[in-house]
């Protein structure tokens, strides 16, 4: 038994359990009908790049559930202009940006790459919080109120841009799939599992596994959660009770396309038996790469 194999078959006895509320599938199936009453509007424009000659890149703004305009960048061949290719919806690393990702459409695909609100893109967060640190700490916006909590915009901007995607002329709908890594790989089970758009989903050591426990360690960005409830001790089964909405243990169970999952066994930040969790739940076709560092 390799050194790899050996590690994973301790995760089995980690795995840590749903803990979705009775409401949960119904919160989200009302939250996306919510999103999607309000009309798309997208913006594009041509965006010239040192690569211009081999990839055609689109600047690409669309509107969400609220007053906030995402920004995205939406590439392919140029050479194979005038067909409908298929697309890679790219979802960002936390505090990171969108990007042309030469590497996925040198493939001969389309790559959709957008910026998640207020990080490290130009999508600006419009939203208006009513609680939280008044830093502004990401994980603290909107944190007593599920309806209000910054995590539930970036879920559905994940779903509003499978949305635009699928009405862009160069795409072919049936060829769409979800990619990403740390927070774009929580996003990623996000958008194919809410969307109904994806055919195939693609998540790196995703983010946002097991929050409860995240918060619990306050490791990174989940570090100002823990530090929220230091300063409110009053609100911990608030917080956590709610956190149980966004918890991508629990979001896993709404994928039903194939799913490839992979873990990093050193990782330090999403943690692999947080990940194993999630990809131990969900009842779709899937895939685990277990690498050792």
């Amino acid at each position: 038994m390799s050194y790899a194999e050996e590690r994973e078959k301790g995760l089995i006895n980690k795995v840590i359990a749903q803990t979705k509320k009775p409401d949960f599938e119904e919160f989200w199936e009302r939250a996306v009908d919510q999103m999607r009453s309000v009309p798309i509007q997208i913006k594009r424009k041509k965006l010239e790049t040192p690569y211009t000659k081999m990839v055609t890149t689109w600047e690409i703004s669309y509107n969400t559930h609220d007053d906030t305009w995402i920004d995205a960048w939406f590439s392919y061949p140029t050479h194979l202009e005038g067909q409908k290719l298929p697309c890679v919806a790219w979802f960002h690393g936390g505090s990171l940006e969108k990007g042309l990702h030469l590497d996925v459409v040198n493939t001969g695909v389309a790559c959709f790459s957008m910026d998640v609100r207020g990080q490290g893109g130009t999508s600006v967060d419009k939203a208006v919080y009513h609680s939280g640190d008044i830093n502004g700490a990401l994980m603290t916006r909107g944190i007593l109120d599920r309806e209000n909590f910054y995590m539930r915009n970036i879920f559905l901007d994940a779903v509003r841009t499978m949305d635009v995607i699928a009405t862009l002329p160069e795409v072919d709908t049936e060829r769409i799939v979800t990619y990403g890594g740390s927070q774009g790989g929580g996003l990623s089970i996000v958008a194919s599992g809410l969307s109904g758009i994806s055919k195939k989903c693609y998540t790196n050591e995703p983010s946002f596994c097991c929050l409860k426990q995240r918060t619990e360690l306050g490791s990174r960005i989940f570090g100002s959660t823990n530090n929220y409830l230091k300063k409110h001790p009053e609100y911990t089964d608030q917080v956590f009770d709610m956190l149980t909405y966004f918890d991508v243990n629990n979001m896993v169970s709404f994928l039903k396309v194939p799913t490839v999952f992979s873990l990093g066994l050193a990782d330090d930040v999403c943690l692999p038996h947080f990940v194993y969790s999630a990809y131990h739940h969900p009842p779709c076709e899937k895939t685990l790469h277990v690498y050792p560092f």
